[in-house]
């Protein structure tokens, strides 16, 4: 990697897409300083970079890599134009910046030069050499090592791992590599033990300063490697995730080997997810390439069904997957559940998860809300039940958002899918986690929305278990599609930096609810104006938001007076400024405490995880400045980047406002 810039990138300018883009190296724009902070000499400027892809929609929705001539390789996210995949040749242009601490190019646009598949060759290098330099990030590495410690979280296909690697036999994981394994890519690594040598190809990533390599495909990590190699099992899927009891299931896979499989079995058995029964067999049919498949008779008798798929190659090799089977399998769950049975839970009760939490579970519904722009991801999107809760004539509890980590199929207001996969929670927030892209189904579409439960904004906005009498009443219209009562405009002091704002039905400070639309909406909210919003329920960062997706969703009902009948968040306290903002390196936070209260001031990251307690204290009334300096709560400074600070004043106001961190 360069640590100057040359005049010649300069000279070598263009102006695409409508701007000027320079026309540089991936190795130019790749600087770190020796502690790993990111240094670009092209930071927030718009470039060109050329190369091939050697990760594209795998690690998330819209993220990318890309590896330049003669080796160092960048990581993308966003854009659009040419439709691109694994090993074709691209142009990029985009903004560079940085993620996490590590260099990134936001894109804009792609451009196919060549299709794949066009091969990229991995540099050896050995565990030592990768730590040694920040000048590997970007690079596409292939290393070996003895397992020095592995953890895992999540069900398999949808598994996160952590392996840490050394050379030699490992006593601890000091002075070890970190190699990750994203969930999205669906890497089977139930065969890593503690001790057994492994050899490891991927990007060679940072994150918040720590070298890591990170695996794309399957075939990105090789047991025991030299001499015949172990026959690798890629691709599993089912004709159908979510089936009846009458439903047989096709299960398929690739099945690679360097010279060549015997045989190739499928097992499957019926489960209620306590007591399984005993395994079948059946033998896989070899298809074309590498491509096997067996079928699951129809007849499922139980609540689930199990499978692995096991194959052993010419030379008596024989491997699993998952690796570690039957002690681990694929599951799919058989019928469905409605969503009211997933969610509904107890108010008052401590836990306020989801039933099927990190369960097989399959359920249908209409969608209320599309992926891409009404869910600001084109991985994620909102379904809710077809008809209202028998029990409770309600649709309370009958919306889950879907959460499907490649985005490979985009869904839209008034399709009818059916989803199979597993329940989730993030931060709060129930999730349903298909098995695949492939385990959704789509039904219908065009099919007409719920009509919106009316519900009050103090009950959209009570995240509040156990104590207060009313329970914790927004749980039960979390992604439920509903629609306010006239409610006065009472907060916008968010408004020109984040498109935020509270109303409140009852023009009363404690019963307001954030409005946050992800696109930028015409209309402009001031205090006093009467609205109807229409969206679904959102849960971020500790508290529940509409989502209106346009702005037919918000109806404007008139103009109150603006005085004491409707008083504005200031009158009990809140946000006065974050500045500088952008920062570095510290910040100045002021807010304004107008009665004495329970004050609370943290700052959480983009994961939402708390990263500082800057306050916590019951403070008189005045107005405050607390200095944030880029450092979390053991004093170690955090990584450029996105966060968040949250002010909480008693039980009345609580405000979230974005900081940018710049080094």
């Amino acid at each position: 990697m360069k640590k100057h810039l040359f005049g010649v990138a300069i000279l070598m300018s263009m102006v695409l897409a409508g701007s000027l883009a320079f026309a540089v190296t991936i190795d130019e724009i790749q600087t770190y300083t020796a502690a790993g902070v990111p240094a670009s000499p092209y930071a927030g400027q718009t470039v060109t970079v050329t190369g091939t892809m050697l990760e594209f929609h795998k690690y998330s929705t819209g993220s990318g890599y890309l590896i330049g001539p003669g080796g160092p390789g960048i990581s993308l996210f966003g854009g659009t134009g040419d439709v691109v995949a694994i090993g074709d040749i691209v142009s990029v242009t985009g903004t560079v910046a940085t993620f996490s601490g590590e260099i990134q190019i936001n894109v804009t646009n792609y451009t196919l030069i060549t299709a794949g598949p066009n091969a990229l060759t991995p540099e050896a290098k050995t565990i030592p050499q990768l730590l040694s330099t920040y000048e590997n990030v970007g690079h596409y590495g292939v290393t070996t090592g003895t397992v020095a410690r592995k953890t895992t979280s999540g069900t398999p296909p949808l598994v996160t791992a952590n392996v840490w690697i050394k050379t030699g036999t490992p006593t601890s994981i000091t002075d070890s590599l970190l190699v990750y394994f994203d969930k999205d890519c669906q890497i089977d690594v139930s065969g890593i033990v503690v001790g057994d040598l492994w050899q490891f190809s991927g990007p060679i990533v940072v994150f918040n300063a720590q070298i890591e390599l990170k695996p794309v495909l399957q075939t990105d990590i090789v047991k025991n490697p030299g001499g015949d190699l172990l026959p690798v099992i890629t691709n599993i899927n089912c004709s159908n995730w979510a089936p009846l009891a009458s439903t047989p299931v096709t299960v398929s896979a690739d099945i690679n080997d360097d010279h060549g499989v015997t045989s190739a079995y499928l097992f499957y058995r019926d489960s209620d997810g306590v007591t399984p029964g005993g395994w079948n067999q059946v033998a896989m049919t070899h298809g074309s390439g590498a491509s096997y498949s067996a079928s699951i008779p129809a007849g499922h008798s139980q609540s689930q069904v199990n499978f692995y798929i096991q194959t052993t190659d010419t030379a008596a090799q024989t491997v699993k997957n998952p690796g570690n089977a039957p002690t681990s399998f694929f599951t799919f769950a058989v019928g469905f559940t409605s969503i009211y049975a997933m969610q509904t839970v107890d108010p008052n009760a401590a836990s306020q998860s989801n039933n099927f939490n990190g369960k097989p579970v399959n359920v249908k519904g209409v969608v209320t809300a599309g992926s891409g722009a009404a869910t600001n991801a084109a991985s994620k999107f909102v379904i809710q039940e077809l008809a209202v809760n028998p029990a409770t004539s309600s649709y309370a509890f009958g919306g889950v958002l879907v959460y499907e980590g490649s985005g490979k199929y985009p869904y839209y207001q008034g399709d009818v899918v059916e989803v199979g996969g597993t329940g989730g929670e993030y931060f709060g927030l129930t999730e349903m986690l298909p098995a695949n892209a492939e385990a959704v189904n789509l039904i219908d579409f065009g099919h007409a929305l719920p009509v919106p439960a009316v519900v009050a904004t103090r009950v959209l906005n009570d995240d509040f278990v156990g104590t207060d009498g009313i329970g914790a009443l927004g749980e039960a219209w979390e992604s439920v599609w509903v629609r306010t009562p006239v409610s006065a405009v009472m907060d916008t002091t968010g408004l020109a930096q984040y498109h935020e704002y509270y109303i409140a039905n009852t023009r009363a400070v404690a019963d307001t609810v954030m409005v946050d639309p992800y696109p930028v909406l015409a209309y402009s909210p001031k205090p006093g104006d009467l609205v109807t919003v229409t969206s679904f329920v959102d849960y971020e960062f500790g508290r529940y938001k509409l989502r209106p997706m346009d702005d037919s969703y918000i109806t404007l009902n008139g103009t109150a007076a603006v005085g004491n009948d409707v008083p504005t968040i200031d009158k009990l306290g809140g946000f006065k400024s974050i500045s500088p903002n952008p920062f570095n390196p510290q910040t100045n936070i002021k807010f304004v405490v107008n009665k004495d209260n329970l004050v609370q001031v943290n700052v959480y990251n983009i994961r939402g995880e708390k990263v500082r307690t800057l306050i916590q204290d019951r403070l008189p009334a005045n107005e405050y400045n607390v200095v944030w300096n880029g450092t979390d709560d053991s004093g170690k400074s955090v990584a450029s980047g996105s966060y968040f600070a949250r002010l909480r004043i008693g039980k009345d106001v609580m405000q979230v406002r974005q900081m940018q961190l710049v080094k």
